[in-house]
């Protein structure tokens, strides 16, 4: 059986093996100031990534496999720092996925509230499989683009202070001292 509370024991003299042990598993605790080293490497890393993929033609299989690589990396990425961070101050990952759905919750009420909801009923006057003249959907698409392009610094500034204000939990809530239902504290 396998032990998924406690972390693997690793050499702290490897970096590589130890930036990828914080990077990419979920399972153990890790330290406040391991915390911020990750996160900040892995900033790094995905900017570098996403760098490398606009420097590609976006319709050919590079990009494809590039995109879903990248996708799969900055989940498991985020699962892997944030909820070693959690679990040390004994919280569950699964405040990841709240504030996930907060942001999802926040993307949709500002799209229908600058907008969107008029968007959708404007265009639900017509059947589901009625031709719409192109001049009319050009119009609608034009009135409405420019009416939820406004919205762009209103989304940014909520969803970015959401998960600055996540992070700032995540990264200064001191952990617990001893053992806790996720395993011992950080070696490291």
């Amino acid at each position: 059986m396998v032990d998924r509370k406690t972390p693997p024991t690793l050499n702290p003299s490897n970096p590589l093996l130890l930036a990828l042990y914080h990077l990419f598993m979920p399972m153990g605790r890790s330290s406040r100031r391991t915390f911020w080293i990750t996160l900040a490497g892995f900033a790094v890393l995905v900017v570098a990534f996403e760098w490398g993929l606009s420097q590609h033609d976006n319709t050919g299989a590079f990009f494809f496999w590039g995109f879903l690589i990248w996708m799969v990396m900055l989940v498991q990425g985020v699962f892997g720092i944030y909820g070693k961070r959690l679990k040390d101050f004994g919280r569950s990952v699964l405040w990841i996925l709240t504030l996930i759905a907060l942001i999802l919750v926040v993307l949709v009420v500002i799209m229908l509230n600058f907008g969107g909801a008029e968007y959708f009923a404007a265009y639900g006057e017509y059947e589901r499989k009625a031709v719409i003249d192109p001049a009319v959907r050009e119009a609608l698409d034009a009135e409405f683009q420019a009416k939820m392009a406004r919205t762009g610094p209103a989304v940014s500034a909520i969803t970015g202070g959401l998960m600055l204000a996540f992070t700032a939990w995540v990264g200064l809530t001191p952990g617990d001292e001893g053992t806790n239902k996720y395993g011992p504290p950080p070696p490291y």
